[in-house]
């Protein structure tokens, strides 16, 4: 092979030397000595013509001398075969396709499908001698020389041709471009510029020309992430490539030394300059008549940027959440290696959340235009008050993520509100204070005062007069009322008794991974949180105790189909103990039964057995609903992206954020295997972890067989229980009777 190379180049610089010298350019000699009358001596020119002669020579020997010198660091062409680096696709467990993750937006064509006027483009404008050279086009050399000599730049032009920009594409081994700022980069680049020619001498010595143009316009750069005329044909034009039309294929190649520079999409003007240059060549180079190039010059630039390149199918925040997991992982091999990813996500389940999501928060945002359109909002804030919102779903048995919206248009942003929006819970963070306090000896049925209280604020120095939303005070009423009615003075008293700390260990031991002051507005939620943190925390209540972090990838296989990584769920722990779970779950089922949820009963009619907590904040700024079955935990989140600017007055979370979650549900409930089955299966009760006593209504303490007025509450089997009630007779504990269990 090496012999072969020199004897290329050897003979190359002979043939250009017997070219120069020979009577078949007699004519061009006589033009150039009739020019130079006055100025030059034949015998002078002549003399000149034999030094670049000898200028040909020594470039050969410069080649083979450059060859001994780089022949190591040259990539191995015999063992390269051109093809595009492999995708990795993503799949949903039901199995849907979902995604591609590749390096480069690039989509494969072949020879037959590239268009005649796309090849007579790219040969007029980028090596018109494409078909006759072997790599290297000596001819151009000498212009470009002297074009860099006139302009005072060592490296100004290269004359490279199709091959040798191919070479420079594929091979890292052959280095990028470097400028001329300084001797060394000047040096790099005939360096790399040597590299590349005998690059392209060993390309041409394996492929033939079309397979050489095929790789060439499969790999090229035409700006916007666009790699191959394929795909640049319909990212500008939303068009096959066989379907351009002549002016678009010279608008195409025109691209190409300065893609990003020349791109239509942003500087229409300059593209149509580089058309029009483009249109000449093939002019000048016989593919087109001048007539054709002048008409053709007038056309607009009417560019169309593809549809489909801003389409990203269904859960379009969940695959970027996998994306983003399988690049920290894997790093680039994400794009080159092929995997086969197998996610958690649901798509039926995904889909009935997008439907209903698009719906409800169009509601949401229809209400806030008619609001800020009666307090004759500024126009600034009109534009600013946009909606979002953000939605997940998950299996609390095994973390799966099963459906995950992070805001209203992908394309517009990226941003994932379920994973990275920090936001004030409100009270949606209510039922950690009632899981510490359950867990510390308090009981469903101890009674605290919704009455107006003041409170010494340690970190801000000041005294803290809290009050509830509805500014009201309600008086003397249990732990279960305070929560089922969401009473935040209630909230923030049994916060103030068990501790801030306290509830703040619960939360991060659930799952809360953002930070949290344990300070006294901890009981109502004035540190931030993440949605998908706080839904996976409420699933500790109907996996008893059990917290799951929230997976989104179940499996990773090879193209081959070789399985290296499954994962049947989430990292498991016990945060809590199963009984805390179950009467904690017990009173939140009361929430939608009777409490701020039962718009999911009375106005949405889901009828599944459930439980959940309404959330809102100060001002109105967020609004929560994070609610589940035995079988499904969910969770929204509604607001705008600036908190400062209010939703409007009492937009609450059962006014928000409630719809979205009960219409979600109803629906799966409804639909959908296994979840349609199960729609009757409510919550357990096991007699080992909880048991049912009677109490008075009256006194709200155990009942005696003289109470006139009963009811039912849960507590903790085996632990000492409050007290019986004073107002209506002799114990309960003398009269195992009156003791119920479920």
């Amino acid at each position: 092979m090496n012999k072969e190379f020199l004897g290329r180049v050897v003979e190359g610089g002979k043939r250009v030397a017997r070219l120069l010298l020979s009577n078949v350019n007699k004519g061009l000699l006589d033009r150039v000595v009739e020019g130079a009358k006055g100025a030059i001596t034949l015998s002078l020119f002549k003399r000149l013509l034999l030094y670049t002669a000898c200028f040909f020579v020594l470039y050969a020997a410069a080649g083979v001398g450059g060859y001994l010198i780089f022949s190591d660091n040259l990539p191995d062409i015999d063992a390269w075969s051109f093809r595009p680096k492999r995708v990795t696709n993503v799949y949903s467990a039901d199995g849907r396709h979902l995604q591609d993750f590749l390096e480069e937006n690039r989509e494969i064509l072949t020879y037959e499908e590239i268009p005649s006027s796309m090849q007579a483009a790219l040969l007029a404008a980028e090596d018109r001698r494409f078909f006759s050279h072997w790599g290297i086009d000596l001819y151009r050399i000498p212009g470009a020389l002297w074009a860099n000599f006139k302009g005072w730049s060592l490296v100004g032009q290269g004359a490279s041709t199709l091959t040798q920009q191919l070479a420079r594409s594929i091979f890292a081994e052959v280095g990028t471009q470097r400028s001329s700022a300084s001797f060394a980069d000047a040096a790099a680049s005939y360096a790399r510029k040597i590299r590349e020619q005998i690059t392209a001498v060993l390309i041409e010595r394996l492929y033939t020309k079309p397979e050489i143009m095929t790789m060439y316009l499969n790999t090229v750069f035409f700006g916007h992430d666009a790699h191959g005329v394929k795909s640049a044909a319909r990212l500008y034009f939303d068009s096959e490539v066989d379907q351009l039309a002549l002016e678009e294929t010279a608008l195409l190649v025109g691209l190409l030394p300065r893609p990003n520079s020349y791109t239509p999409l942003r500087h229409p003007e300059r593209a149509r300059k580089q058309r029009n240059l483009v249109l000449a060549s093939m002019a000048d180079n016989g593919a087109i008549t001048p007539a054709e190039s002048d008409s053709l010059r007038n056309e607009p630039i009417v560019a169309r940027r593809g549809s489909h390149e801003e389409t990203y199918g269904i859960a379009p925040y969940f695959v970027e959440h996998v994306r983003q997991q399988m690049q920290r992982e894997f790093g680039m091999a994400t794009y080159r290696e092929g995997f086969v990813v197998h996610t958690t996500l649901d798509s039926r389940l995904q889909q009935i959340a997008e439907k209903h999501f698009a719906t409800e928060i169009g509601k949401v945002q229809e209400k806030v235009d008619k609001h800020l359109k009666a307090v004759r909002a500024s126009r600034s804030v009109r534009d600013s008050a946009v909606v979002q919102a953000a939605f997940v779903a998950m299996d609390p048995a095994t973390g799966h993520i099963l459906a995950m919206i992070g805001g209203r248009d992908f394309s517009h942003s990226k941003f994932n509100r379920a994973t990275q929006a920090k936001r004030q819970p409100g009270s949606a963070f209510k039922p950690f204070v009632y899981t510490a306090a359950i867990d510390n000896n308090r009981f469903t049925v101890d009674m605290l005062d919704d009455n107006a209280f003041t409170l010494w604020d340690h970190r801000r120095k000041q005294f803290w007069d809290p009050e509830n939303y509805d500014k009201k005070f309600k008086g003397p009423m249990t732990l279960r009322e305070g929560l089922k009615l969401s009473r935040n003075l209630i909230s923030i008293k049994l916060a103030d008794e068990i501790g801030p700390s306290l509830v703040r260990s619960y939360a991060r031991n659930m799952g809360i991974s953002t930070p949290i002051q344990a300070i006294p507005s901890i009981g109502v939620g004035t540190s931030e949180v993440l949605l998908l943190d706080l839904v996976a925390a409420y699933a500790v209540f109907p996996n008893k105790g059990v917290y799951v972090e929230p997976m989104a990838i179940s499996r990773l296989e090879r193209k081959d189909g070789d399985v290296f990584f499954r994962q049947e769920s989430g990292r498991k722990q016990e945060v809590l103990r199963p009984a805390v779970a179950v009467v904690v779950a017990d009173m939140l089922r009361s929430v939608v039964d009777e409490g701020t949820g039962r718009g999911a009963r009375t106005k949405y009619d889901f009828r599944p057995q459930a439980a959940g907590k309404t959330g809102t904040t100060n001002d109105y700024t967020d609004a929560w609903f994070i609610g589940f079955t035995p079988h499904l935990v969910a969770g929204v989140w509604v607001g705008l992206d600036d908190p400062s600017l209010r939703l409007w007055p009492r937009q609450t979370g059962s006014a928000a954020a409630l719809p979205l979650w009960a219409k979600f549900m109803k629906e799966v409930y409804a639909s959908v295997e296994p979840y349609r089955s199960l729609r009757n299966r409510g919550f357990e009760y096991p007699e080992d972890l909880v048991e049912r006593r009677a109490v008075c209504k009256d006194t709200n303490k155990i009942a005696t067989r003289f109470c006139p007025n009963q009811r039912k509450e849960i507590f903790i089997a085996g632990e000492v229980l409050p007290s019986t009630c004073p107002l209506h007779g002799r114990s309960q504990e003398q009269d195992p009777g009156h003791i119920q269990r479920f």
